[in-house]
């Protein structure tokens, strides 16, 4: 193996991994031509969530032998036509199931604690707020969980350990994993939103999950919740969500993720006072940034040293 694209550059030790033995190629943007361009040549991408390895770049890199994503999602590759020209698609999975968890259970309370609007009227001396601005504890409450994989199973671990709180979970690809933990499983994603205090999305952006949260299901909400996506945006229907926010049928949100990235400047989810928002940053954490770049670089170094990489995501492509 000779050459190595990189889309944005890695924490510096993942780097010098990679450079030590080979020829790398670092891309900033996130334009598919760029990355066609320096791909031609190229027999690995270590791909970040800037750049998206369509099937173009994909038949346009006749190299190209492995695709070493720095996170769980591969939402960004297209799988299908990997494992068709027997490209092998690598993830990194449980490495940032903690930062993730840590960040939806942060969004929760800073939409119940109004902590936005509480540090807003410190900053204009409205210290009256105190009495006038209605918070709620987040102890005791029902969250509702959907997905329950590694950071789905770390947010109940943490609202019910933490905070005491009844926990709800939707997940038919992992029921046991619900039932052992002593958790209440909902048959239907209809039974979990309209008795959740809290519905956090943890579920992969995959078909059957596009505008999973849509309008039938945001107006079961009870008026007093609130939303929390630390997922992808596609998992939510962003106008039905705009709308609800609006009418006063869904009481908040808290959002790290959008349909589209960056979010355009005047979306109407940007001018909310009842959002919380975050740009895809729940995992970006120092300590997970090092350790998801270590094992997306492993990956890479494995297959050129004739191993099989510890995490294919499409096992047809072996």
């Amino acid at each position: 193996m000779q050459k190595v694209v990189v889309t944005q550059a890695l924490p510096a030790m993942a780097m010098r991994r990679l450079e030590e033995r080979f020829k790398i190629t670092i891309l900033e943007s996130g334009d598919e031509a760029a990355l066609i361009d320096a791909c031609r040549d190229a027999e690995a991408i270590v791909l970040r969530t800037n750049s998206c390895v369509s099937r173009t770049v994909i038949e346009q890199s006749p190299q190209l032998k492995i695709v070493s994503r720095t996170g769980a999602g591969v939402d960004n590759v297209d799988v299908e036509a990997a494992t068709e020209n027997g490209i092998l698609v690598c993830n990194v999975t449980g490495v940032n199931s903690v930062s993730v968890a840590e960040h939806a259970v942060t969004l929760m309370l800073t939409l119940l604690k109004r902590t936005r609007a509480m540090d807003n009227a410190v900053r204009t001396g409205n210290w009256s707020a105190r009495r006038g601005t209605k918070t709620r504890e987040i102890s005791g409450k029902t969250v509702g969980i959907v997905g329950m994989g590694n950071v789905g199973r770390k947010v109940a671990e943490i609202c019910h350990n933490g905070f005491g709180m009844q926990v709800l979970a939707y997940d038919p690809y992992a029921r046991q994993a619900i039932v052992s933990r002593g958790y209440t499983e909902c048959d239907s994603l209809e039974d979990l939103f309209s008795a959740s205090d809290i519905v956090t999305l943890h579920c992969p952006n995959i078909p059957e999950t596009r505008n999973l949260a849509n309008r039938e299901l945001l107006s079961m909400m009870k008026p007093s919740a609130v939303l929390v996506n630390t997922a992808r945006g596609e998992i939510v229907d962003e106008q039905a969500l705009v709308e609800m926010l609006r009418d006063g049928r869904v009481a908040g949100a808290g959002l790290d993720v959008f349909a589209d990235e960056p979010p355009d400047a005047g979306h109407p989810l940007l001018q909310m006072d009842n959002v919380i928002l975050s740009p895809h940053a729940a995992a970006l954490t120092e300590e997970v940034s090092a350790k998801v770049a270590d094992a997306a670089v492993e990956a890479v170094l494995d297959f050129a040293d004739g191993k099989r990489p510890r995490s294919v995501y499409n096992q047809d492509a072996l």
